[in-house]
């Protein structure tokens, strides 16, 4: 059995042969950057406030449900039905990772809201804050778990095996709670890999965040090197997974022997180049958040086929072990012509939405420099004013002085109104649009990295 089979069309199933995809993808990255640069000049994303949902009576009874699902799911990969019966290399691989991102960009966080280990932590009445609580390593734990997460789905042998399946949730059970009982329940939101990327694909999501785009804004709970890092290591893999599938790696492995450390190699040296690219290319601006619509855009398309085919493939093997839906198939064989529509569709939006949002994020940066930079400049025109005020008149420095010691409260007034220019000043430049030139000479290297990324994705879906 192999449910991860995906990928359903290749070049010739495009509407349009595949160079004039690639330079429409270019075009659509230019065109959106062009228009930014023009129409959006000042920042306009930021200040987004989350939605609250009232969760009260339904939320503990789902939190339940996907409680008992999952430790149903393990009990039976490990002594339920072996071989492709058994419904838990669905239930890992389709419904969690990719059933997840699309679920995630409609509703929110929804798996921090229903995650099984933290009702877990909470059934077994674990300290909340953690017998040694303290934030540790930032991201990097999820990072490293999604790493041995896509290499256990990409890589490792044997991995649609049930029994290798419920033995890996049982350790990953296992290490997740017992760091949550050291660092306290929060671990989940930086060590649980799952967590993490619904968390991601959530500021996508309109119900959550009722202005358009404004939780890819939003300041995260840990920001960093690391939270990078996990958007690559998810990207990457992806990236990877397409690569991996073309008769020119097939080939390669072939001639090089050894496939799982060759896999795993090229795993690691693709999601670390995506990581230095994203850095290097940047520069100083963070644009993680701009990555977020890309890898969901590339990841749905990718995985487009897998989820329409597989995942109620895995329902209807879940409720047969149950004698329900005896005889009942799902064979549906998508059209390729419109799963490659859809695929390239996802993926230039994807794209959009990235310009958009690392746009404005630039905005926002380049507004912070004026405001910086307008206030080193009013310190230093200051500073002068004083020096040849006293130059100019001693017996007023003098004058000050007396004044200064005999009562302090003056000067507590006469702080007061440069604080108000300064408070006035922080509001100016952020109003003020920026010169095009400027922003287009600030953000061309961001979007020729773009463009690269749109062909790679574009290349590596459809020429297999």
């Amino acid at each position: 059995m192999r449910p991860l089979a995906h990928g359903v069309g290749g070049s010739s199933d495009l509407p349009l042969p595949l160079d004039l995809v690639l330079q429409a993808g270019a075009a659509t990255v230019v065109l959106s950057f062009l228009i930014a640069a023009l129409w959006w000049t000042t920042p306009r994303l930021g200040g987004g406030v989350p939605r609250s949902v009232r969760t009260a009576g339904w939320l503990p009874v789902l939190r339940g449900l996907v409680l008992l699902l999952s430790l149903y799911l393990v009990g039976n990969a490990l002594l339920g039905p072996a071989g492709g019966t058994n419904p838990a290399a669905y239930a890992i691989f389709v419904w969690l990772w990719v059933g997840l991102v699309p679920l995630s960009v409609v509703s929110g966080p929804v798996w921090r809201a229903v995650n099984p280990l933290r009702t877990l932590f909470r059934v077994l009445r674990l300290p909340a804050a953690g017998l040694r609580p303290g934030p540790g390593w930032g991201m990097w734990p999820a990072v490293g778990w999604l790493l041995a997460f896509v290499w256990f789905e990409l890589v490792a042998p044997g991995r649609t095996e049930p029994r290798v399946i419920g033995w890996c949730l049982v350790g990953y059970a296992v290490a997740q709670l017992g760091m949550a009982a050291l660092r306290g329940e929060e671990w989940f939101a930086r060590g649980d890999c799952f967590e993490v990327y619904s968390s991601l694909a959530g500021r996508l999501s309109p119900v959550r965040w009722p202005r358009p785009l404004s939780g890819l804004a939003a300041p995260f709970p840990v920001a960093g090197v690391g939270l990078t890092a996990f958007v690559a290591v998810w990207w990457g893999s992806t990236v990877f997974d397409s690569a991996s599938g073309s008769p020119v790696w097939a080939g390669f492995v072939q001639r090089a022997g050894h496939p799982a450390v060759v896999a795993t190699g090229a795993l690691v040296l693709i999601c670390a180049g995506v990581l230095l690219a994203v850095r290097r290319t940047a520069g100083g601006l963070d644009v993680t958040a701009s990555l977020i619509p890309i890898a969901v855009g590339y990841t749905l398309a990718h995985y487009l086929s897998l989820l329409i085919v597989a995942a109620p493939r895995g329902v209807l093997l879940l409720g047969q072990q149950w004698g329900l839906w005896a005889g009942v198939g799902w064979n549906v064989v998508p059209i390729p012509g419109v799963i490659a529509g859809a695929q390239v569709a996802l993926i230039l939006a994807g794209h959009v939405v990235g310009v958009i949002v690392a746009h404005d994020a630039a905005l926002a940066g380049g507004s912070r420099r004026s405001l910086v930079s307008s206030r080193v400049a009013g310190d230093g025109s200051s500073v002068a004013g004083d020096v040849s005020r006293v130059a100019g008149d001693g017996s007023s420095v003098a004058g000050d002085v007396s004044r200064v010691a005999g009562d302090g409260s003056p000067v507590a007034g006469d702080a007061s109104p440069v604080a108000g220019e300064a408070i006035g000043g922080a509001a100016r430049p952020a109003r003020q649009a920026r010169p095009v030139l400027v922003t287009l000479a600030d953000e061309l290297p961001l979007v020729l990295f773009m463009i690269g990324c749109t062909w790679a994705g574009l290349f590596l879906l459809f020429v297999r």
